[in-house]
């Protein structure tokens, strides 16, 4: 009996504590705090400058966005890739990627 013990408080051991390398809730992925630029990610319009946090569901990124002259990409902001975001049928940017910061 005493083995079945030790082995279940050694299990417990190993399993129950942490490694102290999980990020905490509030660690910082870039360490660059986002400015509420547009294509910064946000998970509301008052994250924005523009006033506009749009999901993109299918990239699976939700970033402060602009209004645009449809199917013009010129008429986007430059993204963080270098190239100017898409501008959608609905007039509005969308980035390749969300800018890397921190909110």
């Amino acid at each position: 009996m005493p083995k079945i013990a030790l082995v279940t408080l050694l299990f417990a051991a190993a399993c129950g504590g942490t490694a102290g390398n999980e990020p905490t809730p509030d660690a910082s992925q870039f360490g660059v705090a986002c400015t509420s630029a547009t294509f910064d990610p946000c998970t509301a319009n008052e994250q924005c400058m523009s006033a506009n946090c749009h999901l993109f569901r299918q990239d699976g990124i939700q970033v402060c966005t602009a209004s645009c002259t449809p199917f013009d990409d010129t008429t986007c902001p430059v993204d963080s890739t270098g190239a100017h975001g898409k501008c959608n049928m609905r007039g509005i940017c969308k980035p390749a990627a969300a800018n890397a910061c921190d909110r």
